[in-house]
C-alpha cells in the first residue's frame, strides 16, 4: 500500500467525502498530511488527515481501520477548529527538536470560500525558541538523579537534555529545515557546528546507544558545556527567549561556572577516546576541553643520499569525503593520501602564528562559510571546530591558498589561548639554534621553558586546557 495505489485507486478521495459526511461539525477542508503527501509512504504508513471544522475551538483525533483492496489501513484523523489549524502553522512543530519545518500537503476537499487559504502545497512551521534553561535545568536532574543513585530518573532527564539541545545549537549552525520527525532527528545529529563527540553523546543521552549511568551523566555533561561555549558569540539573541540574566550570564562565563558545580559528585566522567589519560577518573568535574588537538607535520625516514626511505603514496585526487566545497576551490587543492591540507593558523592582526592543523575539503567548506575555524581531527576521524568544548573561539577573517595548493592559510581572532595545553599558541617549546647567523656572532639559544604564557583562558577554571 505505497501512496500511488492509494491516490489511483480513490481511496482518498472517497475517505475525504466519507469524512465530510459524517463529521456533526461543518467541515471546511480535508488536507492530507504525514508520509502519503510526502510521497514517501511504505505499505505500513498510517494515512493521517486532518478535518478542518467551523465553529469554535475544538480537536478531536479519531482513528479508523479501513478496507483498502487486499489489506487494512490506518486512517488516523486530526479534527481541528480551522481558527486553531492556520493559527498552529505560526508557532513550532512539537516534534521538530527546534528546527523549522517545511512539510508538504495535498488539499483533498475545500469549500470554495476557503480553497484559495487551505491549498497550501507545503506546510511551514518557524523553529522553536532556544530551550537554553531547559538544557540547564535538565543537566541538573541529570546530576540529582546520578546523586539519588537513580538510574531511571538520569535516562529520563537524559533524553529531554538531548532534545532541547539542537534548539541551541541552531543559532550556531546554517539554516535546515525539515518535513518529518525522522527527518528532524537526522538533522539534529548531523549539525555542522556542535561539541566535539556531539553525535555520540546525544544518542547515548537519547537512549539510542547502550551505556552506564555514569557514561550518561559524562555525556550530557559534555553537551551543555560544548553547546553553551558554540552559542556564547549569540548571547544578545537569547535575551527574548531567557531573559536578561540567563543571557549576560552565558555571556560573562557564570554559567559556565553553574555548569561546573552540577558536576560535583561522586559520579566519574568518561573520557574521550582521544584523551585516554582522563578515563576512569572518579569525582572529576565536568571534562576539561583538552580534546583539540592541533597536528604536526609528518617528516619521512630518508636514506642517506636522502631519498625517501619508501616510495611516496600516490597523491589523492580527489575529497575524501562528501562535501560541498565549491568546484574552482577544490580543484585548486593538492591534498595528502588520505584527502587533507595543512593549515596555518596566526592571529589576524598580529601576524602570531597559533597552531597547525588539518582540513579536508568539507572542513574547508565549513570554515569558509560558517567563520568557525573547522578541522579533520586524524586520531578521531570526525570533524571538529575550535572552542566547541573550551570556548577558545577561532573566528575567521580570511582564509588564503599557498601556490601549491597543499596547505591554507587561516587569519583568525583568537579568543583565549589556541593550544590544548593551555598556552598561547602550540609553538612555545623553542628548539635551540646553534649555526651561526648571517653577520657570524652565535645565536643565543632560548630560555628552557620557551615563550612565555601570557594568556590565560576564558572559559572554566583558570589554567584549563583549550
Amino acid at each position: 500500500m505505497g501512496y500511488g495505489p492509494l491516490l489511483n485507486s480513490g481511496f482518498l478521495d472517497e475517505w475525504a467525502a466519507r469524512l465530510r459526511d459524517t463529521s456533526p461539525r461543518p467541515v471546511v477542508g480535508v488536507v492530507l498530511r504525514g508520509s502519503h503527501a510526502r510521497r514517501a509512504a511504505t505499505a505500513f504508513s498510517d494515512v493521517d488527515i486532518d478535518v478542518l471544522v467551523s465553529g469554535p475551538p475544538h480537536t478531536a483525533r479519531p482513528a479508523y481501520l479501513a478496507d483498502a483492496g487486499d489489506r487494512l489501513a490506518h486512517v488516523s484523523v486530526a479534527v481541528r477548529d480551522v481558527v486553531s489549524w492556520l493559527a498552529r502553522l505560526d508557532e513550532p512543530a512539537d516534534w521538530a527538536l527546534g528546527l523549522p519545518v517545511t512539510a508538504p500537503a495535498r488539499l483533498l476537499w475545500a469549500e470554495p470560500g476557503w480553497r484559495s487559504r487551505l491549498d497550501l502545497p507545503v506546510v511551514r512551521h518557524p523553529p522553536g525558541v532556544p530551550r537554553l534553561e531547559d538544557l540547564v535545568a535538565t543537566l541538573g536532574k541529570v546530576a540529582g538523579a546520578c546523586a539519588a543513585q537513580d538510574p531511571l530518573g538520569a535516562r529520563l532527564a537524559a533524553g529531554d537534555l538531548a532534545l532541547a539541545c539542537p534548539s541551541v545549537l541552531r543559532l550556531a549552525n546554517p539554516p535546515v529545515t525539515v518535513a518529518s520527525r525522522r527527518a528532524a532527528l537526522g538533522a539534529a545529529l548531523d549539525l555542522p557546528v556542535a561539541p566535539a563527540g556531539y553525535r555520540d553523546d546525544m544518542l547515548t543521552c537519547l537512549g539510542l546507544r547502550p551505556a552506564s549511568t555514569q557514561q550518561l551523566y559524562a555525556s550530557a555533561g559534555r553537551l551543555v558545556a560544548g553547546t553553551i561555549a558554540l552559542v556564547r558569540p549569540y548571547a544578545d539573541q537569547l535575551v527574548t527567549a531567557v531573559g536578561t540574566d540567563l543571557a549576560t550570564a552565558l555571556a560573562d562565563g557564570r554559567l559556565d561556572r553553574y555548569v561546573a558545580q552540577l558536576a560535583q559528585h561522586s559520579w566519574p566522567l568518561r573520557a574521550r577516546s582521544s584523551d585516554p589519560g582522563r578515563a576512569d577518573r572518579a569525582g572529576a568535574t565536568l571534562p576539561s576541553p583538552g580534546t583539540e588537538q592541533s597536528g604536526t607535520v609528518p617528516v619521512p625516514d630518508v636514506t642517506e643520499a636522502g631519498a625517501p626511505a619508501t616510495p611516496p603514496v600516490p597523491e589523492r585526487t580527489g575529497p575524501a569525503r562528501p562535501t560541498a566545497l565549491a568546484p574552482d576551490i577544490a580543484a585548486r587543492l593538492r591534498r595528502t593520501p588520505d584527502g587533507l591540507v595543512a593549515a596555518v593558523v596566526r592571529q589576524h592582526d598580529t601576524g602570531e602564528v597559533l597552531m597547525l592543523a588539518w582540513m579536508d575539503d568539507e572542513a574547508l567548506h565549513r570554515t569558509l562559510t560558517t567563520g568557525r575555524a573547522t578541522y579533520w581531527s586524524r586520531s578521531r576521524q570526525e570533524y571538529w571546530v575550535k572552542g566547541a568544548t573550551s570556548g577558545h573561539h577561532q573566528y575567521v577573517r580570511s582564509v588564503a591558498l599557498d601556490c601549491d595548493g597543499d596547505a591554507v592559510l587561516v587569519s583568525v581572532d583568537q579568543v583565549g589561548v589556541a593550544c590544548h595545553t593551555g598556552t598561547r599558541n602550540c609553538f612555545s617549546d623553542e628548539l635551540p639554534v646553534t649555526g651561526p647567523q648571517p653577520d657570524g656572532l652565535p645565536v643565543t639559544g632560548p630560555q628552557p621553558d620557551g615563550l612565555p604564557v601570557t594568556g590565560q583562558p576564558t572559559v572554566g577554571e583558570p589554567g584549563e586546557p583549550a
